[in-house]
């Protein structure tokens, strides 16, 4: 029983040194690929991300809201556009919560009405 098992572990150790080894000969390939100088120069940088204003990303935030209500309403015509709408809930959430700071209080009230519609819906509501 002993040499079994001392044979089975010889084996496996032997796998494991090969299996090592043929890794150890894939990164030295791999070091000795040239590397292409890149001009600093010629190379433009990444694109930042747009900043949109928080009046225009309270904007499409009602528009959103607007159609997750009017999808829930219908969801018996089309389930698919509720589907996805819902989909993208965290997503839109996510994004408007990076401008609420900035809303004036006039803002609020329309984010919470169109937070509203959304909660409505998700509770079971009818939303207009």
């Amino acid at each position: 029983m002993k040499k079994s098992f001392l044979g089975v572990c010889v084996v496996a150790l032997m796998l494991a040194f090969v299996a090592c080894k043929d890794a150890k000969k894939a990164e030295a390939v791999v070091e000795e690929t040239v590397v292409e100088a890149v001009d600093p120069a010629k190379v433009e940088p990444a694109v930042e991300a747009v900043k949109v204003a928080p009046a225009d990303a309270l904007k499409a935030f009602k528009e959103y809201a607007k159609s997750y209500g009017e999808a829930y309403n219908n969801i018996a015509k089309d389930p698919q556009k509720f589907s996805q709408l819902a989909t993208q809930l965290q997503t839109q959430s996510a994004e408007i919560e990076k401008y609420k700071a900035d809303f004036t209080p006039a803002q609020l009230k329309e984010y919470e009405r169109a937070l509203k519609i959304i909660i409505d819906a998700n509770t079971g509501g009818t939303k207009k």
